[in-house]
């Protein structure tokens, strides 16, 4: 046996012969460093913790879903904001140990996945045990056609590279991948039914559903995508075009197509769907308004001119408690269920781009340094039909969050439950966008800041079923809520 020079065990087999006794048990084991800090952030009486300490070493078993067996060849994927991956590690049969260093942007939230099982995506917490449930394979290439001048012949329809496949489990799992270069796709889902939204930049989108896949066998399907519409559209303001106003094109496909109008305020968005669509269009200075256009299925394309009017002058005050400016504050501007802008508050000052005589709804969030941020959702503010408008919202009350666990029915605690938080309102309008929170390992689950106000947490997981119940925020408190899931 090699000893050190003062004949001692060295420290590295020493190492290797703890991790080889948890290895034999059978466990897969992967290990987490995180340099974050152990900072808490005060709110009322209780604490919010951060997911990982300085020095926490956490470490995780990743196996089958209703036994013991261990998952190997799989990976783990670290995520980012917007769930960006950060970083991805390997468990491998040889080699079933690795150390991840999480970078200070990271979420604490992770992608875990094997062939033969479909993804779970899941908070990372110290020691936890990861289950991941056995799938179906799910295949097929994406084609599309091309349209032709009238009498020649259709061709064949061609690949269609980088397409999106939004794929939903009827469980309530949910994924969306992306093509290669000729189309083709692959991926592990759950055994069950599913439909699948497909989408390209060039071609239409288009809708399947009535799909099933089976544990341990491969569903092929290829799909073919229309030609899509193009819309060449024209931005015009008082006696002039409108270079770079900002185009968005919302259609019966919830595809929301972008563009930025160029010389002349000319702007072109192929690949549109048949049927009806919003063409909403914003430029400083102008009355943001919103057309709807019929998009047809057996033209190559439209050509539409759309014209904005000039606006009233607008100002928003944002104010703490004690009255003072909160400029940096970002705020989000929603109109009929859509988002209009966002920025900061201070940049509303000479955007002017409310439509007079519209409604509008106000999300707010004021950032505080080593404290909770301040925030206001669903403000609801009236443009006058004539003359300026000033609105001024009054961050007064700190935020609360929400915690607790999740279990099924046995009381077995389960990681990877999405939890789909929402505000209940009387106008359902005023309803902010609703967030997604992850369970840990543990069952456990933590939530960002949320305003003061009733809400409707719904908690759905692929295997175990589904449950929805009302919680409310009080401020500057964390709401404790445990969660028992019932099978679908």
């Amino acid at each position: 046996m090699n000893r050190s020079e003062n004949g001692q065990i060295s420290f590295g087999i020493t190492l290797f012969l703890a991790f080889a006794l948890l290895s034999v048990s059978g466990f897969l084991v992967f290990r987490l460093s995180a340099p974050i800090p152990t900072t808490k952030t005060p709110l009322g009486n209780t604490t919010v913790s951060p997911l990982f300490g300085t020095n926490t070493s956490n470490m995780g078993y990743v196996l089958e879903q209703g036994g013991s067996i261990p998952v190997l060849n799989g990976t783990v994927q670290i995520l980012g904001p917007n769930n960006t991956i950060l970083d991805i590690v390997s468990f491998e049969k040889d080699e079933n140990i690795f150390f991840l260093r999480i970078p200070e942007n990271g979420t604490g939230l992770a992608h875990i996945e094997a062939p033969g099982y479909y993804r779970l995506t899941t908070r990372l917490t110290n020691n936890g045990f990861y289950k991941l449930g056995k799938s179906g394979t799910f295949s097929g290439q994406v084609r599309g056609y091309e349209f032709v001048l009238q009498g020649r012949k259709l061709p064949d329809p061609e690949p269609i590279p980088r397409a999106t496949l939004e794929i939903r489990s009827s469980n309530g799992w949910k994924r969306t991948i992306t093509a290669d270069q000729e189309g083709r796709f692959e991926a592990e889902i759950p055994p069950t039914q599913f439909s699948v939204i497909v989408r390209s930049d060039t071609h239409a989108d288009a809708y399947f559903d009535d799909l099933t896949a089976a544990k341990g066998e491969t569903l092929g399907r290829d799909f073919i995508l229309p030609a899509g519409c193009i819309l060449e559209g024209f931005a015009i303001g008082d006696g002039v075009t409108l270079e770079g106003a900002e185009v968005k094109v919302i259609t019966t496909m919830l595809d929301n197509s972008e563009a930025i109008a160029g010389p002349r305020g000319k702007f072109n968005i192929p690949g549109l769907s048949e049927g009806m669509a919003t063409v909403q269009i914003k430029y400083p200075g102008y009355q943001e308004y919103s057309w709807r256009i019929v998009i047809p299925g057996d033209k190559i394309g439209i050509r539409k001119p759309f014209s904005l009017m000039p606006a009233q002058p607008f100002t928003l005050n944002i104010q703490s408690a004690d009255g003072l400016p909160m400029r940096d504050a970002i705020v989000r501007l929603r109109r009929e269920g859509r988002t209009i802008h966002q920025s900061k508050a201070s940049e509303f000052t000479n955007l002017n781009i409310l439509q007079s005589g519209a409604t509008y709804y106000f999300d707010i969030t004021a950032n505080r340094k080593n404290e909770s941020p301040l925030l206001a959702t669903g403000q609801v503010f009236t443009m006058p039909e004539e003359g300026p408008g000033e609105f001024t919202v009054l961050l007064d009350k700190e935020p609360g969050t929400f915690s607790g666990r999740v279990s099924n029915v046995n009381g077995m605690f389960l990681p990877g439950v999405v939890l789909n938080i929402k505000a209940i309102v009387d106008d359902e309008s005023a309803r902010a966008p609703l967030r997604r929170v992850l369970s840990d390992a543990g069952g456990e689950y933590q939530s960002d800041y949320f305003a003061p106000g009733k809400y409707s947490i719904q908690a759905t997981h692929p295997q175990w079923g589904v449950n929805v119940v009302i919680g409310e925020i009080k401020p500057g408190e964390t709401t404790q809520l445990w969660i028992s899931l019932i099978p679908r």
